[in-house]
This record gives structure tokens, sequence and C-alpha cells, in this order.
């Protein structure tokens, strides 16, 4: 691998060396997956720097379970692994209440349990002595755990517990356009943003990162969540259908971003930051590349049909109201505190028309009580995400089982994602069967009779 620090590119799943590391420390079949990507080049970068030694103790950060920090463990004196582990967490790698027995019971393969100590703790505030560790890593974890002073703190953190001339090899998370994407507990950095934070930070910057990508259609980027677009009950062979497609260069929304890798240094005298780490002729042309292929999957997103996945952002995909999702809350004995019937992922969909069409197969309306569903468009700007806004909504009442079909017009905003979703607003019931579909506009189709039982539509201003 001739550069360490750099973007992921599909053409290094085609380097020897980083195929050894994914092979046979990691013991995986290659794949065109970034998380892979990051795994192995910091095996790799640590390697090469030499802290890959029997004499050499490492601190793990934000690492949960994952593969990774055994490849690097067995191969050490001692690493050191940190989380904020808990029962509660989304992340499902440091989901436990024993996070010591976590990560000893839940090794791929065989990592002598003295070479491993694990401990709960943020990377913001390390509970270790100064000049404890000949090197830190950590894959994807800076950029999900604040904001700016939380970032700086963290590096510094780091740099006081290294020893002298220890390094910090890092992945995050770099879009290559201008503006930081800032996602609730997620940022996908700006160079503009990190040139500020790396001129405050202690640490040096061994190496300048490549920023350059392989002019490739396996580096058009996609978007992380493309499977949700295309909805089946087979859900099985969906996802061993998407695990197949390359996961390296990332859309969101019309931003493409990947992971790229760091390489910090503690130096007694810090050397002044250059104004061109990140090159700007570099980037430009890397931009060039990924414009292509935006446009390609532009122009596909906006003349194809697609079907969304209804179910996307309920806890455990899925709904109790479903009947196939029944036993799902039986054999759990779950319940769900809201009355959310169906949610789709937030998607991109290019701009202009297109046509939407909500089918449910409503069952079990109890008698004297009137159903009352509202069928909702909510939308958030990219770049501020935490603004949800409902950009349409139609209110249902039924008083009897049956199919309900309800087709509108969406006119979509390129620097928006949408979601569409129902909730139960009054009476209760289930269904048995839901189908969304997005597709270009047919002129005709919106003016077919809607086939709901008495349906109004409410646009809300």
């Amino acid at each position: 691998m001739k550069n360490l620090s750099k973007v992921c590119d599909a053409a290094d799943w085609f380097d020897s060396e980083l195929i050894d590391v994914l092979l046979n420390e990691l013991e995986e079949i290659p794949r065109l997956h970034r998380k892979q990507w990051e795994f192995g080049m910091i095996f790799l970068t640590l390697k090469k720097l030499g802290m890959i030694s029997p004499e050499k103790t490492g601190l793990s950060m934000g690492g949960g379970n994952e593969r990774v920090l055994y490849s690097i463990a067995r191969r050490i004196k001692k690493l050191t692994v940190t989380d904020l582990y808990e029962t509660e967490t989304s992340w499902d790698t440091a989901r436990t209440n024993n996070a010591d027995k976590f990560i000893r019971s839940n090794k791929p393969f065989e990592v002598d349990d003295a070479k491993l100590d694990v401990f709960n703790m943020d990377m913001r505030e390390l509970k270790f002595p100064d000049n404890t560790f000949d090197f830190c890593y950590s894959s994807c974890s800076i950029e999900h755990i604040g904001h700016y002073n939380d970032f700086l703190r963290h590096l510094n953190e780091v740099f006081r517990v290294l020893k002298a001339e220890g390094v910090y090899v890092f992945t995050t998370e770099f879009n290559f356009g201008s503006e930081t994407i800032k996602d609730q507990n997620n940022y996908i950095f700006s160079a503009e943003y990190l040139m500020k934070l790396f001129e405050e930070m202690d640490f040096t910057l061994a190496v300048n990162p490549d920023l350059n990508i392989t002019n490739h259609e396996s580096n058009y980027p996609l978007p992380a969540n493309i499977s949700k677009l295309f909805y089946s009950e087979d859900t099985a062979s969906g996802n061993n259908i998407f695990r197949i497609i390359q996961h390296i260069l990332l859309l969101r929304g019309k931003y493409p971003f990947t992971s790229i890798l760091f390489i910090m240094q503690k130096r007694s005298n810090k050397i002044k930051f250059s104004s061109n780490v990140f090159n700007r002729n570099e980037i430009e042309k890397t931009n060039s590349i990924l414009q292509t292929g935006i446009a390609k999957y532009r122009e596909w997103i906006q003349n194809s049909k697609l079907t969304l996945s209804p179910f996307a952002t309920l806890p455990e995909g899925v709904s109790p109201y479903f009947l196939d999702h029944s036993e799902f809350f039986e054999k759990n004995n779950r319940t769900m505190p809201d009355k959310v019937l169906f949610h789709t992922d937030y998607s991109w969909l290019g701009s202009g028309k297109r046509t939407i069409k909500i089918e449910m197969n409503i069952n079990n309306v109890e008698p004297g009580f009137p159903l009352r569903i509202s069928l909702r468009v909510h939308k958030y700007m990219t770049l501020k995400s935490d603004l949800i806004t409902c950009d349409q909504e139609f209110v249902l009442r039924m008083n009897e089982p049956g199919l309900v079909e309800k087709k509108f017009e969406l006119d979509a905003d390129e620097n928006f994602s949408y979601a569409i979703l129902g909730n139960l607003e009054e009476g209760t019931c289930s269904f048995d069967r839901i189908n969304i579909q997005v597709s270009p506009v047919n002129k005709n189709s919106i003016q077919e009779k809607n086939k709901e039982v008495d349906i109004t539509s409410i646009e809300r201003q």
C-alpha cells in the first residue's frame, strides 16, 4: 500500500498487503465494504509503523467488540479496550451490562485473555496516566461523541495518554463537499472543519491524507440505505443480494462521503500545520468522478419504480399492527408505546414530481369504533436533519375492514430526504398487507379514482 493515510477506494481491495491482512489477520473474505476497509487499514497501518509487535501496548476506543480489536490483541503485549458499554445503547457491538464478559465471550478466533483489558469509558475522558500506551486507535468513533469541543478534547486526551512518539491511527467520515453534515450523534466532516480542528490539537499530523480515488464505477456513490428502496417480504433473499453491493463511497442526500484514515503522532514540538493538508486538486479530481456517479444515480432514482420498506425505522423493523409480526411481540413480550403503523426510512429522491401509492389491507376494525389513520410524508433538509417537517398529510376514516389505496403526488426537492408513515389516531386495527411505491409521474394516474373508504385530504401548510 503506497499511501496509508487516505480515503477509502475500491482499488484498495486489490492491494496485496491489504488482502493479506483481511484474509490472515481479520480472517474474513474480502468484500467491498468500507467498514472492512477501516479494520484492515488500521491493522496494516499499525503494522507498518512497527506497532504490531509483542512488546507493544495499545488502546482501542469506541471499539465495542469489533473484529479488528481481536486481530490486534493477539499480536501485541496487551490491548486495552474501551467503549460506553450499556444495555440500552443503540450500538449492538456495545450492548451489554458486563463489558469484560462481553468482549471475552465474543472472540471470532483464539486470543489469550491475558492480552485484553476491558473498561467502560468515555473517549473524551481517558482514565489512564500520562504516557501509558505505545499506540491508540479508533474506527469511525470520533464523529459520534458530540461537537467541536468534544472532538478536540478527545484528541488531546489521546495525546496525553500516549508515550512520546506514540501514534494515534483513526478513521472517520469525510465529506468531499465544503459543508460538514451534522446529524444527531454523527458528523460527516468537511476538509475545512477538520483543518480547524487539527490546527488546535496537540498532535502532529504524521502525513497528509491522499484524497484520490480510482476512476471506476465501483467508486460511484450509493445511499447506505439502498436496500430499503426494494422491499420484499422475503427479507432473507433481499439481505443476501444487497450484501454483495459495494458500500464504499456513500450518499447522504446529494452529498458524497466515505471513510478516511489519519495518522497522528505525539511529538515534543508540534510541526506547524500546512494549509495544503487537504489537497484541493485531489478533492476536485475526486469530485469530478463522484459527480459522474451521482448523475447516474440521480437519473436512475428519478425514473425508477421503488417499493419502500414500510417498517425500516421501527424498532427491530417490526410493527405490532402487522399480522406477520404479531408472533415477534408475543414471543418477546414486547409492546409498542406509540401508534405508528408503518414508517419508511428517509430516502433521497433527487428532484421532480413522483407518484406515491400506498396500499393497505385493513382488518379487525372494532365495530362501533370508527378507524382514523393519518398518512403522512415527512421530510428533512440534509444539512438540517434535526428539523423534520410534515410535507403532506391525509386522513383516512373507515368503519369496516377492506383494501385501501391512496395515490398522490410529491414534488421532490434534491435538498431534502423523505419518509412515508402511517399513524393510528383513533380505533384499533391490524393489517396483513402493505405496499408503498414511489414512481415517475404518469399524468393520468393521479386523476384515477382513489379506492379509499371515506378519505379526507389535508395538506399541512
